[in-house]
């Protein structure tokens, strides 16, 4: 579903043709803008699903228009705090595929990334952005024969059958923040919507490949405002390329993936409508403990928002905290994030944080972590809803 967090791309992608390097003032994503407009016909489509081949469907798919790598994360330190993490590659591409130009520096894929680390002993987040053009080395993707994606420092590739390294780290206001992850596979891949062909509207072709990796076992450092800390826990990545647009009246969306104790993994999502109403148009999807998946469709559902916060930085409200019913499957879960202050001050201003869960499911209670993305708040309409 996250796709559309290419949106954020879009604009701010036709500005770094030229590779400037200083972030673009912060400004609120207008993903209506962004993503309504018309596709160019030349751009590869989804229409049917299609036979993920791994590690090479990792890599890049530059016949798509967008496509990014969103890993996430929720860690305990051995000082005993809870830490959360996000690192994000994304690709838009000006034309299709690779440039016929023989210059190293030809480019028809430009690159952005997010790094981001939350705190919880310090009740603080810190983030940041960088951009590239896909040339000279300095961002890009390949899927064989080992997977990796990377701008400039930041990267996240493939060391084993079923092992990967993410790495990343700016200096912060108040020290160094950094990571140095390494994840391991411990479930098979969840393919969202019909094995992996995620529809975004209802017309043909308007649609996403859409994969995750999850229950990723995690370990490593984190460095936050100058001090390391050995970390364990458990990272999700999703991945997802298409060529598609929004639909309707599309405002944006909130999308929460969470891992509970017992096994259990869940990926859900509602899109928001300019009229306040939730849209019907994605899917989740719901793994059991014994890996068994099962589509989650927006009537399966009911997300209640129990809270709201503010942003002292951009002054955008948005909900905080959520009570979540899946009654044909059992399942009550609390939502709360980790910390309140969970925003992304980058180019583009979203919220993108950890979170806390408890609950029951099948009637017995269910604990566990996750991660929340917010988008649209800051459009006219965009404030608290349902």
């Amino acid at each position: 579903m996250r796709l559309y967090r290419a949106a954020f791309c879009v604009a701010l992608f036709t500005l770094l043709s030229a590779c400037t390097a200083p972030s673009p003032p912060l400004a609120s994503a207008n993903v209506v803008d962004a993503l309504s407009g018309p596709v160019d016909a030349s751009f590869a489509r989804a229409f049917e699903p299609v036979e993920f081949i791994f590690p090479k469907d990792h890599g890049p798919h530059d016949d798509y228009a967008t496509e990014w790598w969103y890993y996430t994360g929720n860690l305990t330190g051995d000082d005993g705090g809870e830490y959360g993490y996000q690192l994000t590659f994304f690709r838009s591409a000006l034309t299709p595929g690779q440039p016929e130009r023989p210059s190293d520096l030809a480019a028809t894929q430009l690159y952005m990334a997010h790094f981001a680390v939350t705190s919880g002993p310090a009740t603080e987040h810190r983030a940041f952005d960088r951009f590239s053009r896909g040339a000279g080395g300095l961002a890009g993707a390949q899927g064989e024969p080992l997977y990796a994606v990377w701008l400039e420092d930041w990267r996240a590739e493939q060391t084993g059958p079923d092992t990967y390294r993410l790495t990343a780290q700016s200096d912060g206001p108040d020290g160094l923040v950094a990571l140095d992850l390494t994840l391991t596979e411990s479930r098979p891949p969840l393919l969202h919507g019909e094995r992996g062909l995620s529809q975004k509207g209802s017309e043909a072709g308007n649609a996403s490949y859409y994969y995750s990796l999850v229950r990723l076992e995690s370990q490593g450092t984190v460095t936050f405002d100058g001090v390391t800390i050995r970390v364990s826990g458990l990272s999700w990545m999703d991945h997802e390329f298409g060529t598609s647009a929004l639909s309707g009246d599309a405002l944006g969306w909130d999308w929460f993936a969470a891992s509970l104790d017992n096994g259990a993994m869940l990926m859900f999502a509602q899109v928001r409508s300019a009229s306040g109403q939730p849209q019907d148009i994605f899917e989740g999807t719901l793994s059991y403990p014994d890996g068994r998946q099962v589509a989650i469709l927006p009537a399966d559902f009911t997300l209640t928002p129990t809270g709201q916060w503010s942003s002292p930085t951009t002054g955008i409200a948005y909900p905080s905290g959520w009570q979540v019913s899946f009654p044909a499957y059992a399942i009550e879960l609390t939502i709360e994030p980790l910390i309140p202050d969970q925003e992304m001050t980058v180019a583009f201003v979203y919220y993108e944080g950890a979170t806390t869960i408890h609950g029951t499911m099948e009637g017995a209670a269910v604990s566990g972590r996750g991660y929340v993305e917010l988008t649209g708040y800051g459009n006219a309409a965009g404030g608290f809803q349902r």
